[in-house]
């Protein structure tokens, strides 16, 4: 079961890359209205959902938790928060490289498109920066 998750993860970062490449392509966009300003608010609440997720799995589920690791189900935010958030980082870190494939023009609907795919990324980093810091000693030894 172990080589699946390595696998399946291995694909979640695969699709996040198509998934980006292909959500800004010019077809795609054609009756998107860009919102400048939602790469700001997405990078204020995504931190707060990541640390939210993890507080809430401490205090609910289990007091320590494992560290990330390729080789297990990624999609469990409620037991191992830690392995979500990394995997989710790293796919919408991938959706950002995929985006960014395309070059979109700066001021086009795939450039904001870009830059609310950078922001998830950024946000999602900072919030497992903070949950690192702030969790430590609830993060079991490798």
């Amino acid at each position: 079961m172990k080589n699946f998750w390595y696998v399946a993860n291995l694909g979640y970062l695969a699709l996040g890359l198509c998934g980006g490449h292909y959500s800004t392509a010019p077809e795609q966009l054609q009756h998107i209205t860009p919102a400048p300003m939602a790469w700001l608010a997405i990078l204020i609440v995504v931190p707060m959902f990541a640390i939210g997720t993890v507080h809430y799995s401490i205090r609910c589920y289990q007091n320590m938790l494992p560290r990330p690791s390729w080789k297990r189900n990624s999609i469990n935010w409620w037991q191992d928060p830690l392995q979500s958030l990394f995997m989710t980082t790293c796919t919408t870190a991938m959706m950002a490289v995929g985006a960014a494939l395309r070059r979109p023009a700066i001021g086009s609907a795939g450039f904001w498109t870009l830059r609310v795919y950078c922001s998830v990324a950024i946000g999602f980093e900072i919030g497992q920066i903070v949950v690192y810091r702030v969790y430590r000693r609830h993060i079991l030894e490798a």
